[in-house]
């Protein structure tokens, strides 16, 4: 199984892009972060493989390994909303999952989940919130 750094680079590959102007999606000053990343010696924090996936036009479930087509592209917002017929609640839905990087993670990561797996995460992030309340 390819590790997320080696997905990266062989996206990369794929797509044509230079280290240098990956780089420069990313906003790194130069080349050397991404070759540091592609070879494994830099490690990737959470919040920018949304940003990584963004930037090789793929998912972050892809570069995680979760998915196996890197191809699998989100739909943009006004397909969503052909999809949803208006529905006010599925439409900031689809916003917040737009706009904020820790809602697609969160759903990208759940795109194969049995209705028990999402029971557990509900019950986890409901455990969560009553504990932060506690506090």
């Amino acid at each position: 199984m390819m590790e997320l750094y080696q997905r990266i680079r062989k996206r990369r590959e794929e797509l044509g892009l230079s280290q240098e102007e990956l780089a420069q999606k990313m906003g790194y000053k130069s080349r050397s972060s991404i070759n540091k990343i592609e070879m494994g010696e830099n490690d990737i924090p959470q919040s920018k493989i949304v940003q990584f996936a963004r930037a090789l036009n793929t998912t972050p479930a892809y570069l995680m390994g979760w998915e196996d087509n890197p191809d699998q592209k989100e739909k943009s917002p006004a397909e969503a909303e052909d999809l949803v017929n208006g529905d006010p609640e599925l439409t900031e839905y689809l916003e917040e999952l737009r706009t904020r990087d820790e809602m697609r993670m969160l759903f990208s990561i759940t795109k194969g989940a049995t209705k028990e797996d999402v029971m557990r995460t509900v019950a986890i992030i409901e455990a969560l919130r009553r504990e932060e309340e506690g506090r």
